[in-house]
């Protein structure tokens, strides 16, 4: 018979509609979602690329540690320095200098420096300070404005502030154009240097309205109230560069020995093939100049979008960016008119609510599969489409809410429709749910005949879980609060072996019994019982230390597993039966449970476990073992974690030891096999299996087994 199928009524899919677009909204404008948000607007500006700066007006000129090393006084520098790379690079046709360092005290290397400075300042009006508001927080949160000092405020001159504005993920992409201190309003360091530019006189400063800042033509598009969007035009270092000694380096003045080559005004030899100095290359005529610090140091380098590259090798790297450059940045984006905007918020929800309606359709016309197909590539459209969008037209489209309407809406959609069509379903779930697992219920629901009696052999994993010393613990508690605490214990194991889809066999009091890779097949049923296990290891643990301080009980538990053929199915009576396993490997696995207890392990795998999960986990060889009931040997291992989890130096040395020392006693080097256990229980003195080796060792060097001893233990107890 075939299957009925639902359709939704247009408005039960409408209401669908608007209550995944207020999710929507909702979830992407949490804190998390808005740092997300700007994660993906960062992955923009990386897949969009570099843009090419070679006919640049703007050029850095780095304080660095070249010229730090090469100047007589190590920074910081005399302002006479910059007294005089003001003076050349006005001689070298600088149409605007901006020097991004804040000069507010006097030179500690005397009045002549400062007098020095002050004079380049009075006869040239292109020269951009800095300054900045300083924020302390404390007692009280103070701002306190750091302008230049008094000395170098000359009538005419320009300074504006370099402060910064700083996403809450650490990242600076914005730009603060004006700022208020004590009801006087400053411009930025970047709108002095575009007044000087472009502006004659003093200019009227920054302006504001509603939607845009304004500098003189420029009409910059706001990003939030104080600040504009930077368009980032690649990673650091990317603008051009001149080192300050090539600024520096005349004939008047005199660097170290082995750099003082007069290189500013020197006006090469090309049939040499020397260069010209910048006096003569032309590298600074009409150029807007920047000078800031570059040396690691000063820790004037900033986080930015581009802070993670990958360089001509193909390797990864994370580069800040110095301060200079993301003033250069900044300024290049208003010179260029290269505003980013964001979708304006009307035209953003009516996007929002087409691809709800696009889902809608696919949702209602096609089959579950090819819709959830059509979803996915309805994402990678509008994923796109906002790429697009930003490199073409620099246009920002909100991602994660588009992401959210997306799922939202599928989800929303089949989850009504999974509503409608499997209701009887659920009923036989709910009522078989309660004896048997989900999985097996589901299979029921799909195919009757499993109620049938019957089995088939199958490669499956086995889990066993035991509490060590319940009997004993069971005797000291009332059993109100036995059953309180074992319930909370058996809930929250259980819970992990069902979300690594096994299933639960039965429980004997404390103890679980689990199968990985049936009723559904699952060729990683042996990592998922392993999995399992320490995910339950690592939630006990967790667990204590809440009883601890409860002060109940701290229950510890062993588990043993095992992989191997068993018959799996529904077994009993024709009215009562059950859905379970058994056989030999069945068997195997609960005697490595109680195994455990010999050797002071919580986890214990067998050889043909650790074949199919070698190369997931740390593990460590224990031993050879013959258990109760069994004739053939079998190889065991203690699970330690997974293998993307670095152990400790010590756990890692204590596993070397204890491997070594296992050879060693397989070889009957008692002696060698001595210190290696010793060893071992240097760095983790409570190493029971250790312990345990040494003690048979000693015994053994008393009294050497015959030479039919082929270092097989045989356990005596379950």
């Amino acid at each position: 018979m075939a299957k009925k199928r639902y359709r939704l009524t247009f408005r039960t899919g409408i209401t669908i509609l608007f209550l995944a677009l207020a999710a929507a909204l909702l979830v992407s404008n949490t804190e998390t979602f808005r740092q997300l948000e700007l994660s993906l607007l960062d992955t923009r500006f990386r897949l969009r690329g570099s843009i090419e700066l070679s006919d640049s007006p703007v050029v850095i000129l780095a304080i660095d540690d070249q010229s730090d090393e090469s100047t007589p006084d190590r920074w910081p520098w005399p302002r006479e320095y910059f007294a005089r790379a003001i003076r050349n690079l006005n001689r070298a046709g600088a149409r605007v200098i901006g020097v991004d360092v804040i000069f507010d005290q006097p030179d500690r290397h005397g009045d002549r420096s400062d007098e020095a400075l002050r004079s380049v300042l009075e006869h040239f009006d292109n020269v951009v300070l800095a300054g900045k508001i300083r924020h302390t927080s404390g007692r009280m949160e103070l701002n306190t404005l750091v302008p230049p000092h008094k000395l170098f405020r000359v009538e005419g001159g320009r300074w504006g502030l370099v402060s910064s504005e700083i996403d809450p993920d650490g990242i600076f992409r914005r730009y603060i154009l004006r700022q208020t201190h004590l009801d006087t309003v400053y411009d930025s360091f970047v709108a002095e240097i575009i007044q000087s530019a472009v502006e004659t006189g003093s200019g009227s400063g920054v302006e504001v309205d509603r939607d845009h800042f304004r500098i003189g033509s420029y009409s910059i598009p706001k990003f939030d109230r104080y600040s504009f969007l930077i368009d980032y035009a690649g990673p650091a270092f990317h603008f051009p560069y001149y080192p300050f000694d090539n600024v520096l380096d005349d004939t008047d003045f005199d660097l170290r020995p082995g750099y003082d080559i007069d290189a500013f005004d020197d006006p090469g030899d090309p049939e040499l093939g020397i260069p010209p100095g910048p006096l003569y290359s032309g590298a600074f005529r009409d150029k807007i100049v920047l000078i800031g610090s570059t040396m690691p140091e000063l820790h004037d380098d900033f986080p930015t979008p581009f802070l993670e590259t990958t360089d001509e090798t193909g390797v990864k790297k994370k580069a800040l960016m110095p301060g200079v450059e993301v003033h250069a940045n900044a300024l290049q984006t208003i010179l260029d008119r290269r505003f980013i905007t964001r979708l304006k918020t009307a035209y953003q929800l009516a996007l929002l609510v087409a691809i709800g309606l696009i889902v809608y359709g696919l949702s209602t016309l096609l089959p579950t599969l090819l819709g959830a197909i059509g979803t996915v590539c309805v994402l990678f459209a509008y994923s796109t489409a906002g790429l697009w969008f930003f490199v073409r037209h620099r246009l920002i489209l909100d991602m994660t809410s588009g992401i959210f309407i997306v799922v939202f809406a599928f989800i929303g959609y089949h989850l009504v429709r999974f509503y409608l069509t499997q209701k009887e379903k659920r009923l036989i779930q709910g009522a078989f749910s309660h004896y048997v697992p989900e999985k097996v219920v589901a299979q029921i629901i799909e195919n009757p005949d499993m109620l049938s009696l019957g089995g088939e052999s199958r490669v499956v994993t086995v889990l066993f879980s035991d509490v060590a010393g319940f009997t004993s613990l069971s005797e000291k508690m009332a059993p109100d609060q036995l059953v309180d605490l074992l319930n909370e214990y058996l809930t929250e194991m259980s819970e992990i072996v069902l979300e690594n889809d096994g299933i639960i066999d039965k429980f004997e009091g404390d103890a679980i019994m689990a199968e990985f890779g049936v009723p559904v097949h699952d060729e990683n049923h042996a990592y998922l019982a392993c999995k399992t296990a320490l995910e339950m290891q690592h939630r006990l643990a967790a667990l204590r230390e809440a009883w601890h301080e409860a002060g109940r009980p701290l229950l510890r538990a062993r588990i043993g597993i095992n992989t191997g053929e068993v018959i799996v199915g529904n077994l009993g009576s024709r009215n009562v039966f059950d859905y379970t396993v058994i056989g030999d490997a069945v068997n195997l696995g609960s005697r490595l449970e109680g195994a455990n207890k010999q050797y002071g392990t919580s986890i214990m795998i067998s050889q043909y476990t650790f074949e199919e999960v070698k190369e997931a986990f740390h593990t460590r060889q224990l031993d050879v073992i013959r258990v109760l009931g069994k004739k053939e040997p079998i190889r065991v291992y203690e699970l330690v974690e997974f293998s993307g989890n670095e152990l400790l130096p010590e756990k890692n040395r204590s596993i070397r030891l204890f491997q070594q020392g296992v050879a060693r006693y397989g070889e009957r080097d008692w002696e060698g096999a001595i210190r290696c256990f010793q060893d071992c229980l240097k760095l983790d003195e409570g190493d029971r299996a250790a312990a345990v080796y040494l003690q048979r060792c000693k015994a053994f060097m008393e009294c050497p087994p015959d030479e039919a001893w082929d270092g097989v233990t045989t356990l005596t107890e379950k």
